[in-house]
């Protein structure tokens, strides 16, 4: 006779971590296994946008950033950029991309979030770490005194973007036209967020119609904290914290009061 094999019983975090270790594992396999270049596509994206937007407007734009190399000052905030337009892009398909899988009692809609959302933190800050040693490598001076500002801006940049994430993803399970509108509104994104030039280019007026972005603070400071002779301007981590706080807290009431809707679909 054959003795049954044991199934072993874990408590509900540890089964929600494993799940979410489970789902991660299966987004990077995805993610990477969708190209040939798989995972060095990932470095090679940003670098793309670095290299033609260098060509186009790098001579007129160094003017302006004598501090900072205008391809590292451009990377820093193109990679910041990704980090909060990347959660929220992932987190309107969580659901959907992963349907078949909510059959399972061990998967919940919000593991499915936290498993993307997590997927564009790790990504990011791999190449966020990569290029900023590459950058010593070849003599540019980082300054690493400041690493907790970096990390803070970071930390808020992903926050909002999960918070966005949960708005939209809850809005896409009752609305399919919510992904255009997104991708619309996020256009904008690359003039407005201090990404090609420092926002202490900017009038005084147009300073203060920027600075209502909270990714401008995140992208401005984390620039100064790499290289302290750069001016951030009127930037401060108050404001994006205070964003993060507010957007996070409604995309997960949001997300609180419409689970079962959620989980049915």
């Amino acid at each position: 006779m054959y003795s049954p094999i044991p199934i072993p019983k874990h408590s509900p975090w540890v089964t929600q971590v494993l799940v979410i270790r489970a789902l991660l594992k299966r987004e990077m396999s995805t993610r990477f296994g969708e190209y040939r270049l798989g995972f060095f596509w990932m470095l090679f994206e940003p670098l793309l946008g670095v290299l033609v937007i260098g060509v186009l407007i790098g001579t007129l734009a160094e003017r302006t950033v004598p501090e900072i190399p205008y391809p590292f000052f451009l990377l820093n905030g193109m990679l910041l950029m990704r980090l909060l337009t990347g959660p929220m892009n992932m987190g309107i398909n969580a659901i959907g991309s992963n349907t078949g899988l909510l059959v399972y009692p061990a998967v919940r809609p919000l593991d499915t979030f936290i498993a993307r959302f997590l997927f564009e933190l790790l990504t990011t800050l791999f190449s966020y770490t990569l290029f900023c040693i590459l950058g010593m490598f070849f003599g540019i001076f980082v300054s690493l005194g400041h690493l907790e500002i970096v990390l803070a801006c970071h930390f808020l940049t992903w926050c909002i973007g999960c918070g966005l994430g949960l708005i939209f993803g809850v809005a896409s399970a009752h609305f399919n036209e919510v992904d255009k509108v997104v991708m619309i509104l996020q256009r904008p994104l690359l003039f407005i967020s201090a990404v090609l030039f420092p926002i202490s280019a900017a009038s005084s007026s147009v300073q203060q119609i920027l600075l209502y972005n909270p990714l401008v603070h995140t992208i401005e400071l984390s620039r100064n904290a790499l290289f302290p002779y750069y001016n951030p301007g009127e930037a401060t981590l108050v404001y994006p914290a205070t964003v993060a706080i507010v957007v996070l807290s409604v995309g997960l009431t949001l997300f609180h009061g419409n689970r079962n809707f959620l989980s049915q679909r």
